[in-house]
C-alpha cells in the first residue's frame, strides 16, 4: 500500500487588538474575522486575540505572551489594531493613553515583532474606526457608562497610526479614512463606536489585498473532493 508522505501545516493569521477585535466573528462586532477566516479556507487559521476595553498600555505587554518567536516559521501576518480605547478623554483614567505614549506603545510592539523575526510586510497596523459621537453617547446614556470621547481625538490617534506605519514600513490598513469615503459611513458602526456588518465587510475588503499577497504562496490543503484517487484515496491524502 503506497502512502502520502506529505505533511500539511496550517500558517497562522493572529488577530491582536481590542473589542472590535473580540468581536470580529459576531454577527454584532462586524464579522470581519469570520469573513477572513472563510477566505483562508483549508490554508491558514486565523487566531482571535482581542481583548475587549484593553489599550495600547496593557497590550504591549501581552503580545510578547501570544506572538512567541517558536510561531514564527508559521505565521503568515499579524494584525494590531488598537486606539478605540486609548482615544478615550482623559478623565477615563482606566482606558486613556496619552497620545504620545500610544504611539511609543504601538512602535514598541512593531519592534518587538520584528526582534523575533517577523518581516515587516506581514504586520498590519489597522487604525481605529471613525467614531459616531450622537450614537455612541446614546448607548453609554441608556447603559449608564457614559464615556467622554471626541472625534477629533479620534481621527488624531488614527493619523498616528499611518505615520507609524510609514516610518516603519509594516503593512496598513487606513480603516478611519476609508470610512469616512463613504456618505453612510455611520451604518457601518453599531453603536458608533464597534463594526456592524457593513463595516466588518469594509474592513475585511481593504485587509484582503494585504492577506491575499502574503497568502500567495501558500498551498490549499488536501486535494478537492473530486480529485481524490477513488482507487487508492490514501495516496492522495
Amino acid at each position: 500500500m503506497s502512502v502520502n508522505q506529505k505533511e500539511y501545516t496550517w500558517p497562522k493569521i493572529v488577530l491582536f487588538g481590542d473589542s472590535i477585535t473580540q468581536y470580529s466573528f459576531k454577527p454584532q462586532g462586524g464579522c470581519w474575522g469570520a469573513l477572513l477566516a472563510d477566505h483562508l479556507q483549508r490554508k491558514c487559521d486565523v487566531l482571535n486575540r482581542g481583548f475587549s476595553g484593553f489599550n495600547s498600555r496593557w497590550c504591549k505587554f501581552m503580545l510578547p505572551k501570544i506572538v512567541t518567536a517558536d510561531i514564527t516559521k508559521d505565521l503568515a501576518g499579524v494584525t494590531l489594531f488598537l486606539g478605540a480605547n486609548d482615544s478615550n478623554n482623559d478623565d477615563n483614567i482606566r482606558q486613556h493613553v496619552p497620545l504620545n505614549e500610544f504611539t511609543t506603545n504601538m512602535t514598541e510592539m512593531i519592534e518587538y515583532l520584528q526582534s523575533i523575526g517577523i518581516e515587516r510586510e506581514k504586520i498590519i497596523l489597522i487604525t481605529c474606526p471613525a467614531y459616531d459621537n450622537d450614537a455612541w453617547v446614546s448607548v453609554c446614556l441608556r447603559l449608564a457608562c457614559y464615556k467622554v470621547k471626541y472625534s477629533e481625538t479620534t481621527r488624531k490617534y488614527a493619523s498616528s497610526c499611518n505615520k507609524i506605519a510609514k516610518e516603519t514600513g509594516v503593512s496598513l490598513v487606513d480603516l478611519y479614512n476609508d470610512m469616512l469615503k463613504h456618505e453612510n459611513w455611520k451604518e457601518m458602526l453599531g453603536d458608533g463606536l464597534h463594526l456592524s456588518a457593513a463595516g466588518g465587510q469594509l474592513l475585511f475588503e481593504s485587509l484582503k489585498p494585504i492577506i491575499d499577497k502574503l497568502t500567495s504562496n501558500i498551498e490549499t490543503k488536501f486535494p478537492a473532493w473530486d480529485e481524490v484517487d477513488i482507487q487508492n484515496p490514501q495516496l492522495s491524502l
